[in-house]
């Protein structure tokens, strides 16, 4: 339990419990003694035992209405005396009601000052020596920290949670001070010392002062292994939280290109917009002049978060709906006079999709068939479809219905005379968002949980949420009609580096040997997911008139023989066979890398 208690991971009743009897116990021993003083020899306790019934009653209404029990003790300082004081004044204002309006016991009236006052700095002493305790039994184990950021009112909650090398901060007010023995550095003095300083950790109080130092010190960190976090401080309380910026990490830069003025006076619709793709574009919209944008999600959830996140504008218009809907979606593009769509809803959850294989197939391409279908029929100027990577060669469900996504819309394209353009962009995975890898990492790091990899090797493209927003807005400027456009993402990135990164600047370790924070475990590879991502089919590419975005060169499947294609597919849905779906999925354009389960 004395274990527990210093790790701060003890049962609250029991932590309550135990404040509550150290309390009473200095209560009484206050008490006996006070009345020693008084009378200078020590009383029957049965004498006084009134006194001491009335007085612990009174206490503990105070200890419960002062929240004492929320008090952390390991923390106790200057500050907490406040809190002390006021105690002190009532629970001496109460004895000394209590004792002048009673004439059974035996209360001396000195006793009434003598009593809470020696009380009261028992309590303190109490108090002090308990945080005394606790950072002897921490200091062993306690980190030398760089705090970016000084706030005063943090310092003693600091200096109980970590040994204080430093601050940084650039406020004038603060140039070449010295607080307890410790300096506070500005970012450019900083900057010539850092790599003198003994210290193991960096607490990042203000994020616009690490901002300055950071790219400078990134090297440093990374290969010094300097635990990382973000802290505030509450009720003298230390809060820590997670460091997560993956340009950072990977020292990268966001690829992002002016919209221009493509948008200005048009009428937009996007489906899937309360997802993380989805309502990244419709942030990045508002920067622009758009007559009318109409957002569509079926998720209740998503659209409400979605209305809440968003400026009251009349020209914003939110549809609770599902684009399969055909006679709404219909009347939606009519009345609305929709030009351009970003069709962004899907099913992309890979080993979710594996065991719903014809959910996949029909929300993700009989359904966006028909939606492209219904575009033409309104006369939409611009169709562009969101894909992924994992249409390239799919060993997935998930990836093969995002295939024939982009065939449907390629047939679509260059079949007959109609105003509609088709495009499609192809994305790797786009870090922070519903579906990738990061959420999950986090979860298990903040829960102190094994973080699962699939496996040591496992390689993914990636790109930030703004990025891929911004791909998807740059393709009407640039799109003809039946591309397949791309981001230059770079080198592909293990995932095992990304899970280091993310326990590293969670200020924890990973475990080795028994030793650490957090251990890396390999489950496996799950079904249907490949150790690496590509994002061309026939290996080529040309660069497009905007930098960083490619189009993919790919051989384009005959009209008879998609005709073909999707009426096989269309049976097997119909007929819920999932052994001659699979056999049709190797198709040449498709690929699919499907092996017979016998």
């Amino acid at each position: 339990m004395i274990d527990n208690l210093i790790k701060n991971k003890i049962d609250p009743f029991w932590r309550v419990f135990i404040i509550l009897i150290n309390d009473i116990l200095l209560l009484n021993i206050s008490l006996y003694f006070s009345y020693f003083l008084r009378i200078e020899y020590f009383i029957n306790i049965y004498l006084i035992k009134n006194v001491l019934i009335i007085s612990t009653l009174i206490y503990l209404s105070l200890f419960f209405f002062f929240k004492i029990y929320k008090q952390y003790f390991r923390y106790f300082n200057p500050n907490s005396y406040q809190l002390y004081f006021k105690i002190y004044i009532i629970f001496g204002a109460l004895i000394a009601i209590y004792a002048l309006n009673q004439d059974q016991d035996f209360i001396p009236r000195s006793l009434i000052l003598i009593f809470p006052t020696f009380f009261f700095f028992l309590l303190l002493i109490n108090r002090i020596l308990i945080a005394k305790f606790f950072q002897t039994r921490l200091l062993p184990n306690q980190k030398r920290a760089i705090v970016f950021g000084f706030n005063a009112n943090s310092f003693n909650a600091l200096s109980s949670y970590v040994k204080i090398v430093c601050f940084v901060d650039d406020k004038k007010i603060n140039k070449k001070r010295i607080i307890n023995g410790i300096e506070i550095l500005q970012s450019d003095d900083f900057a010539n010392i850092y790599k003198k300083l003994s210290f193991n950790i960096i607490l990042i109080h203000n994020d616009v002062i690490f901002r300055k130092s950071r790219n400078l010190i990134r090297s440093f960190i990374i290969q010094n292994n300097i635990l990382v976090q973000k802290i505030l401080t509450k009720n003298n309380e230390i809060i820590t939280s997670s460091y997560f910026d993956f340009n950072y990490f990977f020292k990268r830069k966001n690829k992002i290109n002016s919209l221009g003025n493509i948008y200005t006076n048009k009428s937009i619709l996007i489906s899937g917009a309360g997802g993380s793709i989805g309502s990244n574009i419709v942030f990045q919209l508002l920067k622009t002049n758009f007559k009318k944008l109409i957002v569509i999600d079926h998720s209740e959830y998503n659209l409400y978060k979605l209305s809440n996140d968003l400026p009251s504008r009349k020209n914003i218009i939110f549809n609770l709906i599902n684009f399969n809907n055909k006679s709404e979606i219909k009347k939606i593009l009519h009345e609305n006079k929709v030009e351009i769509i970003f069709h962004a809803a899907a099913y992309k959850h890979v080993p979710l999709l594996e065991k719903n294989i014809f959910s996949a197939i029909k929300n993700n391409f009989l359904d966006t068939f028909d939606f492209m279908k219904l575009s033409i029929n309104s006369n939409v100027k611009n169709f562009c479809l969101i894909s992924s990577d994992k249409a390239v060669r799919p060993t997935n469900i998930m990836g093969a219905s995002k295939r024939l996504a982009e065939l449907a819309l390629i047939y679509l394209n260059n079949k007959g005379k109609h105003k509609t353009n088709f495009c499609s962009v192809r994305f790797g995975n786009v870090i922070n968002s519903s579906g990738s890898v990061k959420p999950v990492f986090q979860y298990q790091i903040d829960n102190n949980l094994p973080l699962t990899l699939t496996h040591k090797k496992i390689i993914r493209y990636f790109m930030t949420i703004e990025e891929a927003a911004n791909l998807v807005l740059n393709t009407i400027k640039i799109s003809k009609g039946g591309e397949v456009f791309l981001l230059d993402m770079g080198d592909p990135i293990k995932l095992y580096d990304l899970a280091k990164f993310m326990i590293q600047f969670s200020g924890k370790t990973i475990k080795k040997n028994g030793s650490g924070d957090i251990e890396i475990k390999t489950v496996g590879l799950r079904d249907g997911e490949k150790l690496y991502e590509e994002l061309l089919i026939d290996k080529a590419s040309v660069q497009s008139s905007i930098k960083s975005i490619y189009q993919s060169l790919e051989t384009k499947i005959h009209h008879k023989h998609f005709i073909k294609l999707y009426s096989e597919i269309y049976d097997s849905y119909k007929s819920n066979n999932i052994k001659s779906l699979k056999k049709i999925l190797l198709n040449e354009h498709i690929n699919y890398l499907y092996k017979d389960e016998k």
